[in-house]
């Protein structure tokens, strides 16, 4: 595939980091309506894409790291947990009814989230980036070396 969308799911915005051939050429984060109106409607170049989305339905359940003591804190954190969960089954909800052509991978130790030296490294972009953008730009890269 000559363009390849990263997609990093949340439940505010989703990240996306398009390829073109090969070369990360946009980094930005958008609502899913945005994604449906400006890359699922019929729009060309993007027909063709590769999809490459972070399954964060592959852990079904609130990390270890995120364990407190604090019953309050830790329902929030499965709130949130919940909320990201549901943004990405509605997101592949819609791929499916684009008939988009997707691979979900799951969450992974290494990526560039926290990294943005790494991530700069690899991709060359010198633009604006943060946690979010960047795991989309990893699951692009994914895409790409598979």
């Amino acid at each position: 595939m000559n363009i390849v969308i990263g997609v990093d799911p949340d439940s505010e915005k989703h990240a996306l980091a398009i390829y073109e051939d090969g070369e990360l050429k946009y980094l930005q984060t958008h609502d899913l309506y945005d994604i449906i109106k400006t890359y699922l409607e019929p729009c060309g170049i993007f027909d063709d894409a590769l999809w490459s989305v972070e399954d964060v339905m592959h852990n079904q359940f609130v990390y270890a790291r995120n364990t407190n003591i604090n019953k309050t804190v830790q329902s929030k954190i499965a709130m949130f947990t919940g909320r990201n969960q549901q943004a990405f089954v509605e997101l592949k909800r819609m791929l499916d009814v684009y008939g988009a052509n997707y691979e979900l991978h799951p969450p992974q130790k290494g990526n560039w989230a926290k990294n943005k030296a790494q991530f700069e490294k690899v991709t060359g972009w010198t633009g604006r980036s943060n946690e979010d953008t960047r795991s989309a730009a990893w699951q692009g890269w994914l895409a790409l070396k598979s």
